[in-house]
């Protein structure tokens, strides 16, 4: 029998750690064979490791022992929020980058997957290639998609596919037979589809009742678009409508499972907060839309891509990367709440344990005052696993020594080098 009870993390699947712990109950007198040495990891990085699993009650003692002495110290960075926290890797990314890595050396690993969205848009707006293991990239959710669509449909609603998304989304009494003949008569008269729902003679086909949606849904987008050149932030107005049309009980009779409402209530928060932060932030709704905007592919060839890894703490079990970034060590995420509230403390230290001996060069964790959780910034408290690292080990650093310190003559090639591609993209 082979197996790691310091990698036991898939209890919630129904792995039982004692299956290892009291094999000579069963089995009695084995023979035991302890595989400590490491091949994978600098000294530094195991160091860390062990501090940390040795906090762990009813484990099988054992050290791991590094074949690669020394190493960079493990790098332990606060930060002031997810903004900094993602912008901040990205720039690390593209100076490393320069210095000779590839981007497929690079891993980006997170516990939730509320932690998505940021790194994502970072790497969205430096034209960084990623790939998604183990999570749904935030963009391909459902409801996500849903008020994208509503938003393209503000900016642009001559954009037929985001528009026909929408046109009875929730239900407003305009049925996929109404969609079909719109498509049809937008075919024959070579105009969008937005032309042909405020076109007298494809109105005059349909029955008083279905006109009489597609006139109100048709008030709403100019209203809507009306309310923007007025001023009014976009992200008000699609929550606005969101209200209205009841978009959340509706979603809501669609999910299985509470923690699917979870997720669904998570994702449309956000998206409604992310659009009003952009534009409060001095983006105009297109620039917004530009940065979302998905590649066209399939969500599952979102792992096949390749670029920089996003992957969670459980898909990275068994992979090794040179530069990890392991992002959220704060309470309530690292050790997650659930974890806290049923006493399964032990399993997330084995998740942190993973994730820390992924990196085999270079080991970065970071962990924010302020997160945004549910479309809303909230105070975060650093992990208390924190504390258990060796400290000798170990190098902290806040977001403000980082981005004061004077760059290096290579830190700054690699940023000049890197804006003059983006440029030469961009034209």
């Amino acid at each position: 029998m082979v197996g790691d009870d310091d990698q036991s993390i898939y209890g919630w699947r129904g792995a039982e750690v004692a299956n290892i712990l009291q094999f000579e109950r069963f089995f009695p007198n084995p023979k035991v064979i302890r595989l400590e040495e490491n091949y994978r990891s600098t000294q530094a990085v195991l160091e860390v490791a062990n501090s940390l699993i040795r906090n762990n009650v009813g484990r099988r003692e054992k050290q791991l022992r590094p074949t690669i002495p020394g190493g960079d110290l493990v790098r332990l960075v606060a930060m002031p929020g997810d903004v900094e926290e993602a912008e901040w890797i990205v720039s690390e990314i593209l100076a490393l980058r320069e210095e000779g890595r590839v981007l497929e050396d690079f891993a980006v690993l997170f516990r939730t997957n509320g932690q998505i969205r940021k790194m994502e848009e970072a790497l969205r707006e430096a034209k960084i290639p990623y790939r998604m293991v183990g999570a749904q990239s935030f963009y391909d959710r459902k409801e996500v998609k849903d008020i994208l669509s509503y938003a393209q449909v503000l900016a642009k609603p001559e954009m037929d596919l985001p528009l026909l998304r929408v046109l009875n989304t929730p239900p407003r009494g305009i049925g996929n037979t109404t969609s079909m003949a719109a498509v049809e008569w937008s075919r024959e008269k070579d105009q969008g589809i937005w032309e042909t729902l405020i076109d007298e003679g494809f109105l005059e086909l349909l029955g008083a009742k279905v006109r009489g949606s597609i006139g109100r849904f048709v008030e709403q987008v100019e209203h809507g678009r009306r309310e923007i050149v007025d001023g009014k932030n976009a992200g008000v107005v699609i929550d606005q409508w969101l209200r209205e049309m009841d978009f959340h009980d509706w979603l809501m009779r669609q999910c299985k499972t509470e923690k699917e409402k979870e997720a669904r209530t998570e994702g449309v928060g956000t998206t409604v907060a992310s659009i009003t932060e952009a534009i409060n932030g001095g983006k105009t709704l297109g620039d917004y839309l530009d940065a979302a905007a998905l590649d066209g592919e399939k969500e599952d060839d979102l792992e096949k891509k390749s670029g920089v890894t996003l992957i969670t703490l459980h898909a990275a079990k068994g992979l090794e990367y040179p530069v990890v970034y392991l992002v959220g060590l704060e309470e309530g995420i690292l050790p997650h709440k659930r974890s806290l509230e049923e006493g399964t403390k032990d399993e997330e230290r084995r998740l942190l344990y993973v994730g820390i001996t992924r990196a085999r060069e270079r080991l970065t964790m970071t962990y924010c005052a302020t997160r945004v959780k549910w479309g809303k910034q909230e105070a975060c408290q650093e992990s208390s696993f924190i504390q258990e690292f060796n400290e000798n080990w170990v190098q902290e650093e806040s977001y403000e020594d980082l981005m004061g310190a004077e760059a290096s003559d290579d830190e700054l090639r690699g940023f000049f080098s890197s804006m003059s591609s983006i440029l030469d993209e961009s034209q």
